[in-house]
């Protein structure tokens, strides 16, 4: 009995496993990109919380701490550009209220949240001074 030859190719089995092995590295190349995404998107609400934290202490600094009016207190600032946020300039004398040495602690806290669950937060804390910086 002679059986006939052979002939070159794949078989289902063959093609089903490529198609699966495929289909596995397809699905782990989509998370990447929706992780890479996420990171883009943290990084740039970072970056505009730094931009609106340098603004504001810089206010203070070139105005020194004359621009308070209270020995101490709170107030909400304007968040731009970040979804969901808040913003408090808070300030108090340093190193304790009874002190006499011209010198406010100065403490800036913004927070976000976006995309239901996901959140930031950026804090900058500084001293300043009587006289407004030169």
């Amino acid at each position: 009995m002679t059986y006939p030859k052979r002939r070159g190719g794949f078989t289902l089995i063959e093609c089903l496993v490529a198609t699966v092995i495929l289909g596995v590295g397809v699905v782990g190349v989509a998370g990447m990109f929706a992780c890479a995404t996420i990171s883009e998107r943290k990084a740039a609400f970072m970056a505009q919380a730094q931009e609106v934290a340098d603004k504001t202490i810089e206010e203070v600094r070139a105005g020194g701490y004359g621009i308070f009016t209270q020995p101490s207190g709170v107030i909400t600032i304007p968040t731009p550009n970040l979804p969901h946020s808040t913003g408090q300039l808070a300030w108090q004398p340093y190193p304790d209220s009874s002190s006499d040495q011209g010198l406010k602690l100065v403490s800036l806290n913004l927070s976000w949240t976006w995309a239901g669950s996901s959140s930031g937060a950026y804090r900058v804390v500084t001293l300043a001074t009587e006289q407004a910086a030169w």
